[in-house]
């Protein structure tokens, strides 16, 4: 707003992660005990403290998922629910690890016409899902203009059709074109908008050595500025974005501690900048033209997502059908949000949805109806976000 104070943006000083780290392992027992016990009461820990317990060997993963479904701020909390919607699989970007990337030959582009993307959120709609993340690739400055044009239409579509929440991943963008992706969204005074739209800017890791080996360093490459990912999140909160998606590929970089422990500070950072803040961890999973690729351990995972649970008890952990139907199970007592989708372009039919590898950003496991996959894991429960035809009002 005109007039206001300007916050100052996130920054990330790895020495002071690695220090807290260093620390972290040569805790004695009794501040172990003292984080288990913080852990327990359920008002959340401080990134040291997550540290403490990710290393404690006393303290197995067992014991903190089962603190973590238990923390008192998870009783009488929904789950909710999206769908992911590609528009398209073509990107300027160069990440090694994606099956968008640039160069990969394998990749059969497609991208959907402005009036498909209108029927696939329609067939959405009837399906009744009302939750729906918008996915396109990362452009460079000259291609730019056309992905927030193109995105911004189906923004709008999906105002006229009372989606309850939207999120847009469209990579990093540039504090002025911020005016283009959200022209014609409503306002409230302050500025804000009114529907709630939210900013997915996944950093993948925060290591800048390993950001640097799988995403370049290339300035034409869109994804190669490390700082300028970093910071979308302020960008999107001055252009009056109130919620926000960060998020790790998980085994991207295999110092799982680090990866918390950064993306801890960052959810602190947007926390206090008063934003809705949704935390995102995929595994790493194949790619069309690739060798099977597979991130962290199961046991890892559990830990890292029991510990995120417990530690950031205001923020919303998201998992998706990238994980197999167990883990879901496992998982879904100590997340917020379950999304199931296909990964493909413009997938959906009113029945179900297409899961070509070969034109998908990445691997989705669980392949079963959005349908099927909520109604296993809540029974007759309210999802929130999926209203399916004939359900009791």
């Amino acid at each position: 707003m005109s007039g206001s104070v300007r916050t100052p943006e996130f920054g990330l000083d790895a020495c002071t992660v690695t220090q807290e780290l260093h620390q972290a392992q040569a805790a004695s027992p009794t501040v172990v005990a003292a984080c288990l016990a913080r852990a327990r009461e359920g008002a959340g820990l401080d990134p040291g403290e997550m540290a403490v317990l990710w290393f404690a060997p006393q303290i197995t993963t067992e014991d903190l998922y089962e603190t973590a479904c238990l923390r008192p701020a998870r009783r009488g909390r929904r789950l909710e629910t999206f769908s992911p919607l590609y528009m398209t699989n073509t990107c300027d970007a160069e990440c090694r690890m994606c099956g968008m990337r640039r160069d990969n030959r394998a990749l059969t582009r497609e991208t959907a016409p402005v009036d498909g993307v209108i029927e696939q959120l329609r067939i959405l709609t009837e399906r009744g899902m009302r939750a729906v993340a918008l996915l396109t690739g990362e452009y460079r400055k000259d291609n730019r203009a056309w992905a927030l044009d193109y995105v911004n239409q189906a923004l709008q579509a999906t105002q006229a059709m009372e989606f309850k929440h939207v999120l847009i991943n469209v990579g990093s963008i540039d504090e002025p074109e911020f005016a283009r992706l959200l022209a014609g969204v409503a306002r409230h005074a302050d500025g804000s908008v009114r529907p709630k739209l939210t900013m997915c800017t996944f950093q993948e890791t925060y290591s800048r050595e390993v950001y640097t080996k799988f995403m370049g360093s290339d300035p034409d490459n869109p994804r190669a500025d490390f700082d300028r990912r970093l910071t979308n999140f302020d960008r999107a909160q001055r252009a009056g974005m109130r919620v926000a998606n960060p998020g790790i590929l998980v085994g991207l970089n295999p110092d799982l501690a680090f990866e918390m422990n950064a993306l801890a500070r960052h959810t602190r950072h947007l926390l206090g900048l008063g934003m809705e803040v949704y935390l995102s961890v995929p595994r790493l999973r194949q790619i069309a033209g690739s060798h099977a690729q597979r991130g962290a351990s199961d046991e890892q995972f559990v830990r890292l997502v029991s510990l995120l649970s417990l530690g950031m008890p205001a923020a919303k952990i998201v998992i998706t059908t990238r994980e197999d139907a167990p883990m879901q199970a496992k998982l879904a007592p100590i997340v917020t949000v379950l999304s199931a989708g296909s990964a493909a372009v413009a997938p959906y039919t009113p029945t179900g949805a297409r899961f070509p590898l070969e034109t998908s950003q990445f691997e989705v496991i669980d392949q079963r109806r959005f349908e099927d996959v909520l109604r296993q894991h809540l029974g007759n429960a309210h999802i929130q976000n999926f209203d399916p035809p004939g359900a009791a009002a």
